[in-house]
């Protein structure tokens, strides 16, 4: 009988001590102050609302907590992290929006703010942000009005670059304020080079760098496109009365008056860009028609270049098809 109840005993301790093993997969973690070089935060309450199995804890004097879960496993994701204290923010927010991978061997660390730093710090970084975009949105009309002004550009180029212009600050706009709150969330006491070189663009007042370096993908400007393109295929003052040869344009009254008609399209922008850059389009390309049979080749290629110009910044609009014309003007060009 004393074996039988021995035997009992020592199977209902093992079965608890195996229990007791199984349930003791601890995640330490520890809650700190942003940029206080360390500074812990204690009163921290800590709840994971996605698992059943993890009672909700809080940090201790020293900013230390433990989170002991009975089901899950090391290397098991959890998600649905809270941390909350009167007048504070979570930094990090990823910890608690996309979840942590449960370790025994590294400290889950939560980084949290006073909510109204965060505030100001955000309310700060949106104030510059809009001053940057709006000095970058006037700064390319600057440059866009100097050179129609001058005759550098023809008026569908200059409507089609005011129109990517004013995009691109209504773009602009529409993400300031996720910009601004990442911004105000840096955390100086990070070591990585990345939260390092964000900061040292925020301290400079670099909010074009430092958005470029948050969306982590290059970001051409307006300006920078528009000069690159420029650059690239620079319009030439149209002369009518430049001598072809032996011949000139203005000897054929017939053929003169067709090309003046033609090239009035330029200016009628009495409806929208995209009708008229057509228009203008089609004209320079039948002048280039003409003037390649007339043996005119330079004048042709020009009208050639301008109506392909024209084109391919048309084809960059929804709901306008016009790839088969810029193929025929590549084939023109080439021949």
């Amino acid at each position: 009988m004393n074996r039988i109840i021995r035997y009992i005993f020592f199977v209902m301790l093992a079965f608890l001590f195996c229990g007791e093993a199984s349930a003791q997969m601890v995640q330490f973690g520890k809650v700190v102050e942003m940029n206080s070089k360390g500074k812990t935060l204690s009163g921290v309450s800590i709840t994971v609302l996605s698992a059943h199995d993890c009672h909700p804890t809080a940090s201790d004097a020293h900013g230390l907590f433990k989170l002991s879960f009975a089901e899950h496993q090391t290397g098991d994701v959890i998600h649905g992290l809270r941390a909350k204290k009167y007048g504070y923010e979570v930094v990090n927010i990823h910890v608690t929006r996309d979840g942590w991978t449960l370790t025994d061997r590294d400290t889950l660390r939560i980084v949290m703010a006073p909510s109204t730093k965060i505030n100001e710090a955000r309310m700060r970084f949106y104030d510059l942000l809009e001053s940057a975009c709006v000095s970058r949105y006037d700064a390319t009309m600057r440059v866009l009005d100097e050179d129609y002004a001058n005759h550098s550009i023809s008026l569908p180029e200059y409507q089609y670059w005011k129109l990517e212009t004013e995009n691109e600050l209504r773009l602009a706009y529409h993400s300031m304020e996720d910009f601004a709150y990442t911004f105000a969330r840096v955390n100086e006491d990070e070591t990585n080079d990345a939260t390092r070189e964000l900061v040292s663009k925020l301290k400079a007042n670099d909010m074009e760098g430092a958005m470029a370096l948050v969306s982590k993908q290059p970001y051409e400007t307006v300006l920078q496109a528009y000069t690159e393109f420029t650059t690239a295929y620079p319009l030439e003052e149209e002369d009518m009365s430049v001598k072809a040869g032996s011949e000139s344009i203005l000897e054929a009254d017939s053929l003169y008056s067709e090309i003046m008609v033609l090239q009035t399209y330029a200016n009628l922008f009495e409806s929208d860009f995209a009708t008229s850059g057509v228009k203008y389009a089609k004209s320079c390309a039948y002048l280039g028609v003409i003037y390649k049979r007339k043996g005119w080749d330079e004048a042709s290629k020009l009208c050639f270049t301008k109506a392909l110009r024209m084109y391919e910044m048309l084809n960059v609009i929804e709901g306008i098809e016009v790839q088969d014309k810029i193929d025929k003007i590549r084939q023109q060009l080439d021949n």
